[in-house]
């Protein structure tokens, strides 16, 4: 079998040399690995909590801090080129430069989750696993019911309807980094071991007004 992507989401394989084309719709869910050094200095950007950013948030967690949205850049800035790259690929669109609105850490202990929702006054909003401890990993190994189990990453699409894919489901792994539209509706189960599991938020603005303009700059939408 052969198969080849193309652009738009369109994808062609060769099956018994019968030739078939399938066409992926729906919202770009970007997915990456963020690099060992950069890991460390999210990390260590991580370690500042003078700022408490709960209040302002929708998970059921109690340790989550503003983060130096600056300092948040500079680190991340090399994957949201790749991103740029991903986006002109699947939409047929060129996006333009992309700016950090707000970024926050999340500790997420025992028993605490992140409930489905959405973000706000953005375009883009994304998450990085920067710790995910051997006790969750262990009891996602052990985990007998459906879906991906504790603190699994979920991201939803409309109610569920016969032959559609509705959902997706990640158990994720450290340096883990997922950028998607802002009303893509997700979520972060929660788990039952004496773990801490640390990930960075982060929501983002096209820095212009062209953000449906067309790969050769003559036509938008």
């Amino acid at each position: 079998m052969e198969l080849n992507s193309l652009k738009g989401g369109e994808i062609k394989e060769r099956s018994d040399q019968q030739h078939f084309t399938m066409y992926h719709w729906g919202p770009l869910l970007f997915r990456t690995t963020i690099k060992p050094n950069d890991i460390k200095a999210l990390q260590e950007l991580s370690k500042d909590k003078s700022e408490l950013w709960s209040d302002n948030l929708a998970g059921i967690i109690e340790g989550e801090y503003k983060l130096d949205s600056g300092e948040y850049t500079k680190i991340i800035t090399p994957y949201l080129k790749a991103y740029q790259k991903a986006y002109r690929d699947w939409y047929g669109l060129k996006l333009n430069a992309v700016e950090t609105t707000a970024a926050w850490v999340n500790f997420m202990k025992k028993g605490e989750s992140n409930p489905p929702h959405i973000h706000h006054n953005c375009h883009l909003s994304s998450t990085i696993i920067l710790d995910l401890p051997d006790e969750i990993k262990n009891e996602q190994k052990n985990w007998k019911g459906t879906g991906e189990g504790p603190a699994a990453l979920s991201f939803f699409v409309g109610n569920p309807q016969n032959f559609h894919t509705n959902s997706l489901a990640f158990k994720g792994k450290v340096g883990d980094f997922f950028i998607f539209p802002w009303n893509l509706t997700h979520s972060v189960s929660n788990f039952n071991s004496d773990a801490t599991r640390v990930s960075i938020a982060a929501n983002f603005k096209i820095a212009d007004d062209n953000i449906f303009e067309k790969k050769d700059g003559k036509e938008k939408t």
